[in-house]
């Protein structure tokens, strides 16, 4: 039993359902609704999303595996309580894990892609696979350029829910008459789902991109003594505060435009939501940047970006009831 809970705190478990979430969330919270408007239902096989959201998360979590097989030493200076490779599962045992796993993911991700007749669309998992290795390896080490990868990842997650979708969708389209569908009707919901596809994914860049400077303010320490050149290492924690509360009030002025068009449109379901599970703890987060100084500091301000993100995948669901 040890060995099971050792396993899935090295494949960051919790994380992983999150990922699974918001691909979900995506095609039944957003992708859904747009199309039931249009009188049309999912185009994508269950079965085949089913396959791509386990491609998804086997992908991510040998992403994890290979991170901490890197990271022992620093992981050690971190968070020695939370060291599983090395400690309960042996180097190579990680190793070989994190190649099963990977293999498994990127031969079902060839299959679904396949299977819905765009081969290409496995380059998505393909890049997602190399990107991990070498962001284990080597970029993690280097300023922002870790972080923006990580943030990228993550926004490729609920992006790639929607534009497989949309793949599948163009082609039984092009297969069907203008009189099988009202077209216009059809493009209007294309045009506003990429919106929002783009929207999240654009959201999932900004937090992860905010949370990854936030936990390297966290373990600066680790990081110094392995020779990592973090925006903290490098200029300072001050100064990378100053960044990161510089990014969050832009995403908070963003989030007050949407909010903007909301009350406009007489949205109040949306505004009331976006403000209470957004905007506010968007604030308090600032509110805790302007005051951290110790390492927990950082630790309850990563944690709360990692709320607020959720917040922000279960909006779907008012999507999903009141559209």
């Amino acid at each position: 039993m040890a060995k099971l809970i050792d396993f899935l705190r090295l494949i960051r478990f919790p994380n992983l359902f999150i990922i699974a979430l918001t691909q979900y969330a995506i095609r039944f919270g957003i992708i859904y609704p747009f199309l039931s408007q249009a009188g049309m239902d999912l185009f994508m096989p269950e079965k085949l999303f089913a396959l791509l959201v386990l491609a998804t998360v086997l992908i991510a979590a040998s992403g994890y595996i290979i991170n901490d097989y890197f990271d022992i030493k620093v992981d050690y200076l971190n968070r020695p309580r939370q060291l599983v490779v090395g400690k309960s599962i042996k180097r190579r045992h990680a190793m070989a894990l994190h190649l099963v796993i990977n293999i498994v993911g990127l031969a079902i991700a060839a299959y679904v892609a396949l299977a819905i007749g765009h081969p290409l669309l496995v380059l998505f998992q393909l890049v997602s696979a190399a990107l991990l290795w070498f962001y284990s390896v080597s970029f993690k080490k280097q300023i922002l350029i870790g972080n923006v990868i990580i943030a990228s990842l993550t926004a490729l997650v609920p992006f790639t829910a929607g534009y497989y979708e949309v793949a599948v969708m163009f082609d039984k389209v092009a297969s069907l008459s203008d009189y099988d569908l009202n077209l216009g009707s059809l493009l209007f919901s294309i045009k506003y789902l990429l919106y929002w596809v783009i929207g999240y994914s654009l959201f999932a860049f900004i937090l992860t991109l905010i949370r990854e400077i936030v936990k390297d303010m966290e373990d600066i320490e680790g990081d110094k003594e392995v020779g990592c050149k973090t925006l903290p290492i490098v200029y300072g924690i001050s100064k990378t505060k100053k960044i990161a509360i510089f990014i969050t009030l832009l995403t908070l002025s963003a989030i007050a435009s949407l909010e903007t068009i909301q009350i406009i449109s007489r949205d109040w379901i949306s505004f009331g939501y976006f403000l209470v599970f957004i905007t506010f703890p968007l604030i308090y987060i600032l509110y805790r940047l302007f005051k951290a100084k110790k390492k927990k500091d950082f630790f309850i301000i990563s944690q709360s970006i990692k709320i607020c993100m959720l917040f922000g995948i279960l909006y779907t669901l008012v999507i999903y009831f009141y559209n």
